[in-house]
């Protein structure tokens, strides 16, 4: 099991993991609403972006401050959570302009950004359990 985890913690495997789940997730949010099985109970909709968003930012962190690449600071952290956060802006102006079934969301957008900054708090927990 160990060797698993450490071979998923290797930069490419990390670059992989993270370009096919974002890959994954951009088709999942940009097909059409109706293919998607309708659940009647209120915020799924805003948890599930929570989540998504909170594991892109795991991976794109993890990815980041895996190896010697650059240390962690503020910024570093500022920089992936920025693109993580924007690319959910992108995801959502796209579901307005190119879909019939979607549209523009500002509570999905602020979903997004709390599931990035949890997906920070979970990478420092992991992190920290990690490195003790």
């Amino acid at each position: 099991m160990m060797l698993l985890i450490k071979k998923l913690s290797e930069p490419k495997s990390l670059l992989s993991i993270g370009v096919i789940y974002t890959l994954f997730i951009s088709i999942i949010l940009l097909i059409p609403s109706s293919d998607i099985p309708q659940i009647r109970v209120s915020f799924v909709d805003k948890i599930a972006h929570v989540l998504i968003h909170g594991f892109l930012s795991l991976i794109w962190l993890w990815y980041r401050f895996s190896g010697d690449k650059c240390h962690i600071s503020f910024k570093n952290v500022f920089v992936v959570l920025f693109i993580c956060f924007s690319y959910g802006v992108v995801i959502e102006a796209a579901q307005h302009w190119f879909t019939l079934t979607r549209n523009f969301d500002i509570f999905d957008i602020m979903a997004n950004g709390l599931g990035s900054l949890l997906g920070l708090l979970l990478y420092w927990i992991i992190r920290n359990k990690i490195i003790q």
